[in-house]
């Protein structure tokens, strides 16, 4: 790889992780283990998928419907 190419490669991933910082901002809290609403308990694989997530799947359907207006 010539230096010009590897230049570009970086830039462009560079490019890329500031797309997804501002897709996915950092959470400002750790993960709950229980909703919030429900008090029901979030799978690991939810807290691990969502970092700083704080409802169960349900609540958070009901919550952001909720917020529309729907």
């Amino acid at each position: 790889m010539r230096p010009e190419d590897i230049a570009q490669e970086l830039e462009l991933a560079a490019w890329v992780q500031r797309q997804k910082d501002a897709i996915l901002p950092a959470p400002t809290k750790p993960s709950a283990t229980h909703c919030e609403d429900c008090d029901e308990r979030i799978p690991p694989a939810r807290r691990e998928y969502v970092p700083g997530v704080t409802r169960c799947v349900e609540c958070q359907v009901f919550f952001e419907r909720y917020r529309r207006g729907l």
